[in-house]
């Protein structure tokens, strides 16, 4: 939850600012002759419907700006902007009347007069809204409940806001639950009871506490807790869902664990992804289905889980990952993948990723033929014609060396390309 109130009362300070600069040019244009068109600025009611309020143009020329820009850059929700815009003009209405009353003195004193009535809860708080609690059952003068406290040091309550926009204790958090303060996740009234919820540190485990508000005392009675952990049931939807052949579904589920590396061995559980996802390239080659093959290899090398796969620059790494691991996939069987990956994107005319995994293959195989017939044929689609031409010239070379057997007709292609200029 950001440190909203932190970071819009300053920002609110500066627009009442904006407002006192410009007393003279409002004295003007009140006293033109001829009348200016007004503005309107929307303002929410406290039934969340719209209501038109009458501003001066000056005044709204004034500030209109820098609400807009404040708005923009906070992250709240629809109902906290809507609240947070009522208690902007609110305060702003009441600067201006300061300042009206005071036409004599300098801008900054009707300023200075309405920071020192500010309310001093409203400029540190840190909180998060109660949501769906009943107004009927709200403490009189009080139109929301939050949870927070002033500081970051300091102990949790529960507040409430009052309609004049006060902060009031109504009762202390119990800290016999799991609470998180630096990471709140939401807070709702429901059948009876209010749901406090934050999620641990370097966990997606959500904790809610649940709690009963005794009205005539100001106590939260701690009832019981829940918890639920989003990363351990996208594990488990990932781990069925390759179990079926399910590659890109359980990649898209893979995608959703937070901190991947508390809970899950990443290059075992990678390494079984990719043993699957061979078995499943060899039923769709052999179902000539080639643009499914692309899309589930795709996922594959898209996946945050392959990059220490891909961060290989050198046979040795290759080797050396490989024989100090006891991984289902073999080596041979890992570099098969990367080949068919290579074709596949030429097929599809992708040449730039075509390329990339190429290339990638010279490096960790370079006694590859087909890496380097590949990556030829990348860079010519492309029009780079030097370096497809080098790497036709190597691919020649790897055949020749270790006597690999070569299509004639893609040999002839090879020579008609080479004597291109």
């Amino acid at each position: 939850m950001k440190f909203l109130f932190c970071k819009t009362i300053p920002a609110i300070l500066l627009v009442i600012s904006c407002i006192a600069c410009n007393t003279e040019e409002t004295k003007y244009a009140e006293d033109m002759n001829t009348t200016m068109a007004s503005d309107t600025l929307l303002t929410p009611s406290t039934s969340n419907n719209y209501t038109t309020k009458e501003i001066d143009s000056v005044s709204f020329a004034a500030y209109n700006d820098s609400v807009e820009t404040i708005l923009s850059n906070l992250q709240v929700s629809e109902a906290q902007a809507q609240e947070l815009s009522e208690s902007m003009s609110e305060m702003i209405e009441e600067a201006k009347s300061l300042q009206k009353n005071n036409p004599n003195q300098e801008g900054n004193r009707g300023l200075e007069s309405f920071k020192k009535d500010l309310p001093k809860d409203l400029s540190t708080y840190l909180y998060m809204k109660v949501d769906s609690f009943p107004q009927k059952l709200l403490p009189n003068n009080t139109k929301n409940l939050y949870i927070g406290a002033a500081s970051e040091n300091e102990e949790q309550y529960l507040y409430g806001l009052s309609n004049e926009g006060n902060l009031k204790k109504l009762a202390k958090l119990p800290t016999d639950f799991l609470f998180n303060p630096y990471k709140k996740t939401e807070s709702y009234y429901r059948d009876g009871k209010i749901f406090i919820c934050s999620e641990q540190s370097y966990k997606a485990t959500v904790i809610c506490g649940i709690f009963n508000f005794d009205l005539a005392k100001n106590m939260l009675n701690f009832e019981d807790q829940t918890a639920t952990d989003f990363s351990v049931e996208s594990i488990s939807k990932a781990q069925k869902a390759v179990e079926k052949g399910n590659i890109i579904e359980a990649v898209n589920f893979y995608e959703q664990v937070a901190y991947p590396h508390n809970y899950m061995q990443v290059e075992t559980e990678t390494i079984h992804l990719l043993k699957k996802t061979y078995s499943v390239l060899q039923r769709l080659e052999k179902q000539q289905k080639y643009d499914s093959a692309t899309l589930v290899l795709e996922s594959i090398f898209e996946f945050w889980g392959t990059e220490f796969l891909l961060n290989i620059e050198t046979p040795q790494q290759l080797q050396e990952l490989f024989k100090s691991n006891n991984f289902e996939l073999s080596q041979k069987e890992y570099i098969q993948i990367l080949e068919k990956y290579g074709s596949l994107l030429l097929q599809s005319k992708k040449y730039l990723d075509a390329v990339e995994i190429n290339k990638k293959l010279t490096q960790i195989t370079p006694t590859s033929a087909l890496a380097y017939l590949q990556l030829g044929n990348a860079y010519y689609n492309l029009e780079r014609l030097q370096d497809s031409q080098n790497a036709y010239k190597k691919y020649k070379e790897i055949i020749a060396k270790t006597g690999q057997e070569a299509d004639k007709k893609t040999l002839e292609q090879i020579e008609k390309r080479l004597n291109e200029r």
